[in-house]
Order: C-alpha cells, then structure tokens, then sequence
C-alpha cells in the first residue's frame, strides 16, 4: 500500500503578489522617473553647449575702445582709374571700382577706390604711413595677414595691408564699411578682434 506522501506547507502567500505587483509600479515609476531626468538634463546641457557656442564662436566682439563711426558716402561704383574725391580721409565709405585688390600685404599704395571694394565686399584693411622706411612695421603687418584666421563664410582671410600715400591720424588705421580705429602702434590683439568684429560686414559682401 503505498504511503501518501507527506504534506508539504503550501509556499503561497496570498498577500504576496499585491506587494510584487505595488513593487512593480514602484519601479516602473523609478525608471520612468530617471528616463525623464536624464532627458530634461541632457536637452538642458545642449541648449547651455549651443549658447556658449554662439557667445564664443558666433557672436563679434562689441565696440572697441577708440572705434569711429564714419558717416557714410555711399557706395557708388566708377570706371576703373576715375578720379573720386570723399569727405573723409582716409575714406571709409564711397565711390569705389568693380575689381578689388588681392587679399594680402601689399608693399605698394593702394587706391582709394581699390581698396574701398575690398571693404564693401566685406573685408578689413589695414593702412600705414612711415615718412621714412619703416620695415620693422612692415614685417609685424605682413606676419600679422599670416597669421590671421580664414573667416567662416568664403574660409579666407580677407585682410588687406597697404601703405597709404598721405599722412594718417595715426602711423595705423584699421578701417571697415564705415568704421575707423585709429593705432598709435602695431597692436595685434586690437587689429585681430577688429577682424573679428567686421570680418564680412560690407554693402555688397562676396568673395
């Protein structure tokens, strides 16, 4: 005859699925909860990326100390070679010809309404005037249109240096569309963040 087997005490609890179910939800709530941090947090780190990006990569420096605003003459073009006569000197703003000058150092002066094309297409020009010879300034400009950064939108540097073929304010001076700083002396973090600030600012900007 066989024996029954013995009675094992049953391992259910009754109560037991309720706290696995409330554990669950307790759970789910948790990994919810965290998927939501994490996304509110890492949209909160690209928003902070992109601004800082923008104030340090995007954004031109504002006005610099000793900056001139020049009143506009416009900027009419001419036949190459054609007189033109402004009311600022040196000019900023005015007639100019169809054709620019090379991005560069030049060694030799250049026109007026040559180097004024240069700034309406949106470059910067760099003007000097020595009485006398001068090629330790010489030598700061052109190593300075060397070392100059391309800009962002036609990735070259869009400086031109010239002498100038009447006296200046001063021995340098920077000039944008309607803009003049006037240098004492070489000064090669002001002539930079001057580039920055103008680089591509111009009535008729191209390469």
């Amino acid at each position: 005859m066989t024996k029954r087997a013995t009675a094992q005490p049953s391992k259910y609890d009754p109560s037991a699925p309720k706290v696995s179910r409330r554990e669950q939800l307790r759970q789910e709530r948790r990994r919810r909860s965290m998927f939501w941090n994490v996304l509110v947090l890492g949209i909160i780190v690209i928003v902070l990326a992109a601004v800082a990006w923008y104030v340090f990569a995007i954004q031109r420096p504002g006005a610099l100390p000793g900056e001139l605003l020049i009143p506009d003459e416009g900027a009419a073009v001419y036949p190459a070679g054609n007189p033109i006569s402004y009311q600022h000197y040196p000019p900023s703003s005015g007639g100019n010809y169809a054709a620019p000058a090379p991005w560069g150092f030049s060694s030799t002066p250049v026109a007026e309404g040559t180097y004024l094309t240069n700034l309406a297409r949106g470059g910067i020009v760099y003007l000097y005037y020595c009485p006398s010879a001068c090629p330790d300034v010489e030598k700061q400009l052109q190593d300075f249109a060397k070392k100059a950064p391309p800009d962002k939108t036609y990735n070259t540097v869009r400086i031109l240096i010239s002498p100038y073929a009447r006296p200046l304010p001063t021995p340098i001076v920077a000039l944008a569309w309607d803009h003049e700083l006037d240098l004492p002396q070489f000064n090669q973090d002001l002539m930079s963040r001057w580039y920055q600030r103008f680089v591509d600012l111009g009535p008729d900007v191209q390469p």
